[in-house]
C-alpha cells in the first residue's frame, strides 16, 4: 500500500470498525479503510445510507439550525469570494445551494444519488447534475467557488476528482472542504467506535495535514482552517461508544434534561480542543494559486 497524499509505505492500525481495519500513513497522518472496498460496496453502502426519505427528514426537520450554519459557511466564502458562480458538489437535497442562492451567488449542483438529485430540482428549482464530476463537461475555469461538504472522504480516486476540480475552478478561485478529523478528541476517545468512520462509505479519514498537503498538492493555497463539532454530536458519540446497554443508551440519546447536563460541560470545554485542531469536523478554505505561479 502506497499513501495517496504523500506516497509513504509505513502504516499502523489505527483503530477497527466492523470488518474493516483503519490503517494510518505514519509520515502524514491519512487514514484508509482496509481491505479497500469494491466499486459494488461502495455503490450498495451509498444506496443503503443515502436514501432520499431519510435525507429530507434529517435536513427539513431541522431546516433552521442547517440554514443558519450554511449561512456561517456563506459569510465565510465572502470574506474570499462575493456571490459569483458556485458549485455545490454532492449537494444532496439542494438546501445549501438554496441558501447560496438566497444570498446573491448563482449556482449548479452535482448529485450522483438520482433520487436526491430530483428531489432538489423540484422542491427548490435548482440545475443539479446528476453524474460524477469528471464526467460533466463543464467549461474550463467555470466557476468561482466549489464547495464539498463531506465527499472527499468518499471519492476512490481522489487525485482525478481533484483534476476536475482543478480543471472548472478559475484561477485565484476558492475552494471550500469540510471532512471528519481522524485527530479530533472525538475520533482519539471512541475509535472504532466513533460514528464518522463510516466504513465501507468513508473510504479515507483526514487530519489537518494530511488534507493540506493533498490540497497543495494540487495547486491550492490554504487560507483558512478551523475544526469543531457540534457539541451534542460530540456528546452522543461518547455515549454510543460507551453505553452498551440499549434501553439506557437510547434513554440518554433522546434529549431530555439529563442529556443537556451532560452535553454542557463539552460546550463549556470545546475551544481547549479546537485550538489544538481537534475538532471533529475540518473545515478549509483554499485558493487556487494562479497558473503562471504553480510552482
Amino acid at each position: 500500500m502506497i499513501c495517496p497524499v504523500c506516497n509513504g509505505e509505513s502504516f499502523s492500525t489505527w483503530g477497527n470498525a466492523e470488518e474493516y481495519a483503519i490503517v494510518a500513513c505514519t509520515a502524514c497522518g491519512l487514514g484508509i479503510t482496509s481491505p479497500f472496498p469494491s466499486g459494488k460496496d461502495i455503490l450498495a453502502s451509498n444506496q443503503a445510507t443515502y436514501q432520499v426519505e431519510q435525507r429530507v427528514q434529517t435536513y427539513l426537520s431541522r431546516r433552521r439550525y442547517f440554514e443558519k450554519r450554511y449561512r456561517k459557511y456563506l459569510s465565510n466564502i465572502k470574506l474570499f469570494k462575493q456571490a459569483e458562480r458556485l458549485l455545490d458538489v454532492g449537494c444532496n437535497i439542494g438546501l445549501f445551494l438554496n441558501v447560496a442562492r438566497e444570498e446573491g451567488f448563482s449556482v449548479t449542483g452535482v448529485e450522483v444519488n438520482r433520487a436526491c438529485a430530483e428531489y432538489a430540482r423540484n422542491a427548490f428549482h435548482l440545475e443539479i447534475f446528476s453524474d460524477y464530476l469528471e464526467q460533466i463537461p463543464f467549461d474550463d475555469h467555470g466557476f468561482d467557488v466549489i464547495t464539498l461538504f463531506d465527499v472527499l472522504e468518499h471519492v476512490p480516486d481522489i487525485h482525478a476528482f481533484l483534476a476536475s476540480i482543478e480543471r472548472v475552478l478559475k484561477p485565484g478561485g476558492l475552494l471550500v472542504v469540510q471532512s471528519p478529523n481522524i485527530r479530533s478528541l472525538m475520533a482519539t476517545l471512541t475509535r472504532g467506535k466513533w460514528s464518522w468512520l463510516s466504513p465501507p462509505d468513508h473510504l479515507y479519514h483526514f487530519s489537518p495535514d494530511s488534507l493540506t498537503m493533498l490540497l497543495r498538492s494540487h495547486g491550492f493555497n490554504v487560507k483558512k482552517l478551523r475544526t469543531w463539532e457540534p457539541a451534542k454530536d460530540f456528546s452522543d458519540n461518547l455515549i454510543t461508544a460507551n453505553i452498551s446497554n440499549p434501553m439506557l443508551r437510547r434513554f440518554l440519546l433522546m434529549g431530555n434534561a439529563l442529556t443537556r447536563l451532560f452535553t454542557l460541560p463539552v460546550i463549556m470545554t470545546q475551544g481547549l480542543w479546537w485550538r489544538q485542531q481537534r475538532g471533529a469536523l475540518l473545515e478549509l478554505y483554499a485558493v487556487k494559486r494562479q497558473e503562471d505561479n504553480l510552482s
